[in-house]
This record gives structure tokens, sequence and C-alpha cells, in this order.
């Protein structure tokens, strides 16, 4: 009888522990039973990518989804699924289309922590940030406006997050000022119309560049 209580007492011990020893990517998640829906992930197929972690350790060939509703990491290893809901910095997923590159660790903005996950597209001097809070449900290698109207754009500033929308100019220019002139230069030279993100990386990167062209002044 004393053996049996004891082979009780461990049993759920030995099936944790060979729940993650079965966790072959080493990012030691949580094993879970799929209950969400598709709506809740970007997107709803699983595509292979890498996770960096909070230790710096980068994990390849993770086969995995996004959430957007609880903002975590959802992969498949072996025979099971997994989810990470503290520890990762940082994860990618090229969809064959495009490469979304995810990282937190950035100011709070509204209802965003510093662990919220943002799509960086743009890492200079200053960020363009992605939120997204609804799936794609169309993909194409340069996003316009209306692909994902929900998704919500942020500039990186002297360390604050500034909300920016395409179809108003202002909410960014002003962020702009001091090479203002030029930028407009740029604009009507390139026929930037900001009907899509990568005008405005073209953007960011001219003012980079002006900037650097100054010694940063």
């Amino acid at each position: 009888m004393k053996y049996l209580r004891r082979f009780f007492f461990l049993l759920p011990l030995l099936v944790a522990q060979a729940a993650i020893s079965q966790d072959s990517t080493g990012l030691a998640g949580t094993p879970y039973k799929e209950t969400a829906g598709a709506d809740t992930y970007l997107f709803k197929e699983w595509y292979v990518g890498s996770v960096r972690t909070s230790d710096d350790k980068v994990h390849d060939g993770v086969k995995m989804r996004y959430d957007l509703a609880k903002d975590e990491v959802e992969y498949m290893a072996d025979s099971g699924m997994y989810r990470v809901s503290t520890g990762v910095t940082e994860f990618t997923l090229p969809t064959g289309t495009d490469l979304y590159n995810f990282k937190n660790g950035y100011p709070a903005a509204g209802d965003y922590s510093n662990k919220s996950f943002y799509r960086l597209l743009y890492d200079g001097n200053m960020k363009l940030l992605k939120k997204y809070v609804k799936p794609i449900t169309m993909e194409k290698a340069s996003a316009t406006r209306e692909m994902d109207p929900s998704a919500r754009l942020y500039i990186l500033k002297d360390d604050k997050m500034n909300q920016v929308q395409l179809n108003n100019k202002n909410s960014f220019m002003k962020l702009l000022t001091d090479e203002k002139n030029k930028l407009n230069y740029v604009i009507r030279e390139q026929q930037l119309d900001f009907a899509g993100d990568d005008d405005l990386i073209k953007l960011l990167e001219e003012y980079d560049s002006y900037k650097a062209g100054r010694g940063g002044n």
C-alpha cells in the first residue's frame, strides 16, 4: 500500500516530465489542447520559423502560430502542442510571401505593455512597429491600408511610442519636423502616397540617412 501511494504521488510529476522531454525544441512550453478558434491567430496556418528567448538563445525550425488574443506563441513539437507565455523576446514567421519578425520589450502604449509583441517593420534610429489585432486574411509582400485596416502603427522615437496613421500624413511628419523640407521633397520625387507600409519605411530610411549625414544632429 505504501508503494502504491508513492506511485500515485509521483505520477503527475512523471507525466509532466515526460511531456517536457518530448518537446524537442528546447523551449519547454506548457502542453495544451487546442480550444481557440482560427480567428484568434494571425494566420490559421502553421509556419516553421525561429524563436529567441530571454537567455538570448535562438531556437530554429519551430513549427508555430501566433495567438493574437493572448499575445503568445504556440508551437508543435513531436506529437504535442505547446504554449510559451513568458520568456520569448522575438520570433520570426516566414510565410513564403513575406517575413514577419515580431519583438517585445518596447515601452508601454495604451493597452499594451512591454511584453506585447509588435511586428518590426523598420529598425533604424527610429523604429516602425505594427500591432495586429485581427487575423490576416489576405497577404501580399507590400501590405496596403486596405489589407489590415485594424492594425495599429507606431513610431518609436526617443523611447516613446507614437501612434501614426498612413492616411494622416501629419501624424508622422510632426515627428520628423527637423528634416521637413527635405522629406517633402522626397515625397514628391518618389511619389510616396502612403497607401502601404513600404512608403513610410522609405521615408524613415531617408530621414535616418539625412540625420547620419549631419552626424546625427
